[in-house]
This record gives structure tokens, C-alpha cells and sequence, in this order.
């Protein structure tokens, strides 16, 4: 007879017939989305806290300094000097929350938004990331000036496709 799972359980040891058990299902479901829920609460009201710190603090407006020449040739609003750093030094997952919290509250534009996530596909988590490289051998400043570049690249192609246009003249002939 097949062996049973946690749902499902054989009917007799001469049938190969299964039923599933809908309840432990359920609770199984309700158990673990309960979980997830405390744990998703958990990481995003400190780091929510966090960031309403460094910004009242002002530490994250002269981290944000470091970024102006990025920010300046992709001609991204200051705003987005916050996601961008959440997003490259705590992670898409973490900076995700940062982001959407920006976003939410329209401290950032569709532009901003595109051009922060296109960067961050390619450059974030740059400490974590950089050390798990370095332990197996590569070279970090290579590895981080490659992900920074490559980024920037990248942010700046879509720039160019995002700027606006010039508004259409039409002469009227009288």
C-alpha cells in the first residue's frame, strides 16, 4: 500500500482509493498563513520604525548624498535615494517594504518607481550578497563596481525611454 501524507489517507491496505482530509487541510492552511502574517508584521513595523528614525534623524538624507550623481543622471527625485538604499543594503525583500511604503503614500512617481526597480533587479543586497561571493572566491570590488555599473547602465537606457516628450506643435493656417 502507497504510504500516506499529511492530507490524504489511503482507504483500506487492498485499494490504492485516497480520501482527503479536509479539516487538517484547513487548519494546516489557517495555521501557517497565521504564521506568516506575524512574521511579515514582524520584520516590516521595526523596519518601518527604523526608517522614520533615520529620516528624522537625517542619517539617511547624507547617505542619500552619496547617491546624487546616480540620482542626478537617471533624474530621479530625492525621494528615491530611500528605497534605493533599503532596496541595496537590506534586500528586495526588506526594501520592499520601504518601497511599497513610498509608493503607497506618493512620495515617489511611476518613473521613480520603474527606474528604483530596475536598478535593484540587478544591484541589491549588495553586502549580503558580497559576502556569500567572497567566501567562495570572487573578488568583492570587482563583484560590487560589475552589480553598480550594470545597474546604472540599465537605469539609465530606461531613463531614456521613460523622459517625457516634447509636446507636439501644430501651426493653425488662417
Amino acid at each position: 500500500m502507497p504510504e500516506s501524507t499529511p492530507f490524504v489517507t489511503y482507504i483500506s491496505n487492498n485499494t490504492s482509493e485516497k480520501i482527503l482530509d479536509w479539516p487538517l487541510l484547513i487548519q494546516e492552511i489557517l495555521t501557517n498563513s497565521v504564521r506568516i502574517t506575524l512574521l511579515l508584521t514582524a520584520i516590516i513595523i521595526p523596519l518601518m520604525l527604523g526608517l522614520a528614525l533615520l529620516k528624522d534623524s537625517r542619517l539617511l538624507d547624507r547617505a542619500a548624498g552619496f547617491l546624487q550623481p546616480v540620482m542626478q543622471r537617471l533624474k530621479l527625485s530625492n525621494n528615491a535615494a530611500y528605497p534605493l538604499l533599503a532596496g541595496l543594503f537590506l534586500g528586495i525583500i526588506f526594501g520592499s517594504g520601504v518601497i511599497l511604503s513610498f509608493a503607497r503614500d506618493g512620495s515617489l512617481t511611476k518613473r521613480d518607481l520603474t527606474l528604483v526597480l530596475v536598478f535593484l533587479g540587478i544591484c541589491h543586497s549588495i553586502i549580503e550578497d558580497t559576502v556569500v561571493f567572497i567566501a567562495l572566491g570572487a573578488n568583492g570590488w570587482v563583484l560590487i563596481s560589475a552589480r553598480f555599473l550594470l545597474a546604472a547602465l540599465a537605469a539609465f537606457t530606461v531613463s531614456l525611454l521613460l523622459r517625457p516628450k516634447p509636446a507636439s506643435v501644430t501651426i493653425k493656417h488662417h
